[in-house]
């Protein structure tokens, strides 16, 4: 008797974790897509549909905090299982895409709102100094004039977006212009309180989509193109339902 209870003792709790099991998530601080510590409106609008979707197949999700530069190299290797990715054809190499969009991103360019500086096209940029934030990327052209630049000591890198406007916004001030997502640069200057002091340009670097990705090196997740064409299902139906447009609606996004 003794030992047919200490069986379904063992067996209860390996059926529970097999019914939920754990995604690895990489955790940035990038808002209002994703973020640490959470804000009123919740912990980033990407988390939220990410998060809604994996209940919705049966998953958990895991958030481990990561440099970005360093999410490259554990997708590679298996140690994180999912991440938010834009498509480029040689990252294939390493993962899985999913099909549908998770959301779009345009990126623009941020100035001091006193600066006068105009950009109507990438030639523009020449006579400025340009903040970097560790571990985005750029579209082939931009990234070639930043690295043009930083061979000349005209970049300024940083390692977090709060760090970056309070370089922007010094009384000496350390860059001119840098380039991130639109809707980033309007969020933190919001939540600094300083949207009057700085000025969101016009000119539309690129609007990016971004998809979920999974490693070729997961472990948690048996069947990752199954498991992608999941989550495409409960994109397109949160789509379709009107929930995703009022996660974005609580983000300032419509």
């Amino acid at each position: 008797m003794i030992k047919f209870i200490m069986i379904i003792l063992c067996f209860l709790p390996c059926v529970l974790v097999g019914a939920n099991p754990k995604v690895i998530i990489n955790d940035i601080h990038w808002p209002p897509y994703f973020m640490i510590i959470p804000q009123q409106e919740g912990v980033g609008l990407a988390k939220d549909i990410i998060n809604l979707c994996l209940q919705r197949i049966g998953h958990q999700a895991k958030y481990h905090e990561l440099p970005v530069k360093r999410t490259h190299h554990f997708m590679e290797v298996g140690e994180i299982d999912l991440t938010v990715y834009s498509y480029k054809e040689q990252r294939k190499k390493i993962l899985y895409y999913g099909k549908e969009v998770l959301f779009n991103s345009e990126y623009g360019f941020m100035v001091r709102a006193n600066s006068g500086i105009e950009i109507d096209e990438l030639a523009d940029l020449n006579p400025y100094v340009m903040g970097h934030l560790a571990g985005l990327s750029y579209t082939p052209e931009l990234k070639k004039i930043i690295d043009d630049k930083a061979e000349v000591e005209e970049v300024v890198i940083g390692y977090s977006l709060k760090a970056m406007f309070a370089q922007l916004l010094a009384d000496i001030p350390r860059f001119e212009i840098m380039a991130d997502s639109k809707h980033t640069f309007y969020w933190e200057a919001q939540k600094l309180g300083i949207s009057d002091k700085v000025k969101v340009l016009d000119y539309n670097i690129k609007n990016k989509a971004y998809y979920l990705t999974v490693s070729k090196q997961t472990e948690n997740i048996k069947e990752p193109e199954e498991f992608l064409a999941k989550t495409d299902v409960c994109l397109r139906e949160i789509k379709q339902n009107g929930m995703y447009h009022k996660i974005l609606a609580r983000y300032g996004i419509h």
